[in-house]
């Protein structure tokens, strides 16, 4: 938080107001931490009186009732594509099933051996046998 010029930046001053207002430095334990006169530290209580850190959860709390409408909505909007993409599944595997026969899912019996075997491997040229 030190710097060479003696210049604090906003943030490190505001951090250093909330320090004083809560009591857990005084004013010139805070001077000497950021290295610069107690009347700098003076300066920026009356300077930035009315300015205080805001959490994140303050700004969640102050959400216009524009937004919570706009939330609300994408939430229902959710649910139903969630719904459609169910209902297109269903559909679609009705559709299956009338086009292919009842059961589409369940692999298809083996019509032929995916390899040949090993008794019925050819030669090649040279004589040596495939694996």
């Amino acid at each position: 938080m030190r710097t060479n010029s003696g210049y604090v930046h906003l943030g490190d001053r505001l951090l250093a107001i909330a320090r004083i207002r809560s009591g857990a430095q005084s004013a010139e334990e805070v001077a000497a931490d950021l290295g610069v006169g107690p009347g700098d530290v003076e300066r920026w209580l009356t300077v930035h009186a009315d300015e205080r850190i805001v959490t994140l959860a303050e700004l969640r709390g102050r959400r216009k009732p524009a937004y919570a409408r706009l939330e609300q909505r994408a939430r229902r909007l959710t649910r139903l594509v969630e719904e459609a993409e169910r209902e297109v599944r269903q559909l679609e595997r009705e559709l299956l099933s009338k086009q292919f026969g009842e059961n589409t899912h369940e692999p298809a019996p083996r019509v032929v051996h995916a390899q040949r075997k090993r008794a019925s491997t050819r030669e090649f040229v040279d004589g040596v046998q495939s694996r």
